[in-house]
């Protein structure tokens, strides 16, 4: 591992991450912070107290990939709480795209669960570099889940046809229970 992997990993993986994370909130959570200081920290070692640079590199290198797994993480979490809200709506999400939205959004989310599954259990073997593959592809998964089914105007729609039908609904059973009233007291 050299200084120049570190900076390559840094700027092609970390930043990506880590911003996506900032930007939910403009706030970088401070175990991330720690991550990338520590791996910094390494880093002046190389130049400041000259020790090895294949070491201190390897160990900021450690650092930096502890905390893009943290980052991983993060995003999943917003995810989950994402889609809770959009599936915890007031819609009937089964109208949307002909009933085809809400078992492609049930399936999708699966695949993603079941694949940060895996990758958490590759991180509790131990291995980090398989484990930084599945949570980058949890990652995409992530991405392509939220372009295809976090739109407003479709879980708008929906909201709006599902009290439409609801006030229906209620409409004809508070009549219904009227008239059945109504004929109940005629006939006794």
């Amino acid at each position: 591992m050299t200084e120049q992997d570190v900076y390559k990993f840094y700027n092609e993986k970390v930043k990506i991450i880590y911003s996506e994370i900032e930007a939910r909130n403009n706030v970088l959570p401070i175990e991330l912070l720690f991550e990338i200081h520590s791996a910094f920290d390494h880093l002046k070692r190389i130049h400041v107290d000259g020790e090895s640079a294949e070491e201190q590199a390897g160990k900021a290198y450690s650092h930096l990939k502890r905390g893009c797994l943290d980052a991983f993480k993060l995003k999943l979490k917003f995810f989950n709480d994402d889609q809770k809200r959009v599936y915890g709506k007031k819609a009937d999400l089964r109208i949307i795209d002909n009933g085809t939205f809400l078992t492609d959004f049930i399936s999708e989310r699966n695949k993603i669960v079941t694949c940060a599954k895996e990758a958490r259990i590759m991180e509790g073997q131990k291995d980090v570099e398989a484990a930084f593959e599945k949570w980058y592809c949890v990652s995409t998964m992530i991405d392509a889940f939220e372009q295809r089914f976090f739109d407003s105007t479709k879980i708008q729609w929906a909201q709006k046809q599902s009290f439409f039908r609801f006030s229906g609904t209620f409409i004809v059973g508070v009549v219904t229970g009227v008239l059945a009233s109504i004929i109940v007291s005629f006939i006794l």
